[in-house]
């Protein structure tokens, strides 16, 4: 539009009205150099706005929060291969804040906040947000570097002129890849399911009762949560 508006003002009559044949050797001179500048930039435009855009690793330090986590997996919601994990890893998301935000409730009610077992409570509950977090990073990751076209490709490997044992070993590469991100949404339930437990338990016990239980479920988490390294 904005290439059609600038021709429309240089070669209308009651505008600029350039033409080649024009008496002054000025304006037909730029006549000819604004039809080349226009065509360059219509191809130039076109060009950059059909090209693929370059996928960029995620930096975990850029994403600070469920919601800006949640936005990288609204971008897979249309893969072929990942919008199913993409809706039930933000799922997971929105459950994870519901049950930090019932935790929280639930530790105001049990301890003094600020005490060692608020502290000790709420560490965790803030440490599985950001494994979370980290793990939505990693999958996404992983997902940039899944080749949707080529994989769909490959699934045909034996009607092609490439050789079968190469083409079979990018699809094992792809196949791990692929588990990865179903192995990371598999992690992020286990740390919910500890987390409700953990909930739970709190809920409906008596302040200072069943702290080995407690105590058991918040290293079952934290483990969890160091296991998140070996996805990223």
């Amino acid at each position: 539009m904005g290439i059609v508006i600038a021709a429309v003002i240089l070669y209308s009559p009651g505008l600029l009205c350039l033409r080649i044949t024009d008496y002054s050797i000025f304006r037909a001179g730029m006549s000819v150099i604004a039809a080349l500048a226009l065509i360059s930039l219509f191809f130039a435009a076109n060009i950059h706005f059909l090209k693929e855009p370059k996928k960029k690793p995620i930096e975990i330090d850029k994403i600070t929060d469920l919601d800006k986590a949640k936005s990288i997996l609204k971008s897979y919601g249309d893969s072929r291969f990942f919008g199913n994990f993409s809706r039930t890893a933000s799922g997971q998301l929105d459950r994870i804040l519901k049950c930090r935000n019932r935790l929280s409730g639930i530790l105001e009610q049990k301890f003094t906040e600020g005490s060692m077992s608020w502290d000790k409570f709420n560490s965790v509950a803030l440490a599985a947000e950001s494994s979370a977090i980290r793990n939505v990073v990693a999958m996404a990751n992983r997902m940039q570097l899944f080749d949707e076209a080529e994989y769909a490709k490959l699934q045909h490997y034996r009607e092609d002129d490439i050789p079968d044992d190469i083409q079979e070993e990018q699809i094992r590469l792809y196949q791990k890849n692929f588990d990865a991100v179903k192995s990371t949404i598999a992690l992020n339930e286990k740390i919910l399911l500890k987390l409700d437990a953990l909930s739970m338990e709190l809920a409906t016990s008596q302040t200072g009762n069943n702290e080995e239980l407690n105590s058991d479920l918040l290293g079952e988490i934290e483990k969890l949560i160091d296991e998140t390294k070996y996805y990223q």
